[in-house]
């Protein structure tokens, strides 16, 4: 599978403060699942669907963020953004293939995120690998402990981490 990566420089410009993990919680993954009823329920007229994804699927340690993905085909592209736009009141990032919007509830970060094409497939890739690999899920959670230190190494960890994962499917 075709990964970009980023130069490591990339990264030197993230703090050195420390990333915030938290064990899963079993609460937070029940009201995540409430949330993407709701999320579903207005974005039922554009067809699309939004699923639960990330550390509070997997049920492991992570961030304390809900995440959704949204696999929308290419004529739901623009409907669907449009609907989200008007919704949150703005993107908080975009790219072609990639669409990020940020909202929050009962104290938790949510980020309700847009993909299609390599994105997609690549998301799609690294979450059917934790599923159907165990081991590397546990190997995953455990590395987040270990390089939590500082914003700037996690996510150069990570990103490199997952990487290798998706180079070697």
């Amino acid at each position: 599978m075709h990964v970009e990566r980023r130069p490591q420089e990339a990264f030197d410009t993230l703090p050195l403060t420390p990333v915030a993990i938290r064990p899963f919680d079993p609460a937070s993954k029940r009201a995540a699942l409430a949330y993407g009823e709701r999320l579903n329920d207005l974005l039922e007229p554009t067809g699309v669907s939004a699923e639960l994804f990330g550390s509070v699927e997997l049920e492991i340690a992570g961030k304390g963020e809900w995440e959704f993905a949204l696999y929308p085909s290419d004529a739901q592209w623009y409907p669907t953004l449009i609907l989200l736009v008007n919704h949150y009141q703005g993107v908080y990032a975009m790219s072609d293939e990639f669409v990020l919007f940020e909202d929050v509830c009962e104290g938790h970060p949510i980020e309700v995120i847009v993909m299609r094409g390599g994105t997609a497939a690549r998301n799609r890739a690294i979450m059917r690998y934790w599923r159907e690999h165990p081991a590397a899920r546990a190997a995953y959670e455990e590395q987040k402990y270990r390089h939590c230190h500082a914003k700037r190494d996690y996510y150069r960890w990570k990103e490199r981490f997952i990487a290798d994962i998706l180079e070697s499917l």
